[in-house]
């Protein structure tokens, strides 16, 4: 993992990040494939609700609600 890698639990909510790395299993590689979400796709996060509930992200022209254990696994960078 780079030193600029934040997982996505730690950027602050409307900020715009690039996908760089999935830290999981076939299982979370895999649904998060389903739903669009690999290295290189930018996502924007569009809700944090504290320490607690779904994370939700914008990522094209769909918005998904996705648990805070599977956010903590995807890695991402500012876009610059």
């Amino acid at each position: 993992m780079t030193e600029q890698w934040l997982a996505l639990t730690d950027v602050p909510a409307g900020e715009t990040v690039r996908v760089c790395a999935i830290e999981g299993g076939q299982g979370v590689q895999g649904r998060l494939l389903s739903l669009g979400i690999r290295a290189g796709v930018n996502v924007t996060k569009v809700s944090d609700s504290f320490a607690r509930g779904p994370i939700v992200i914008r990522h094209g022209q769909m918005q998904t609600a996705l648990g805070r254990g599977i956010c903590q696994k995807i890695l991402v960078e500012a876009v610059r």
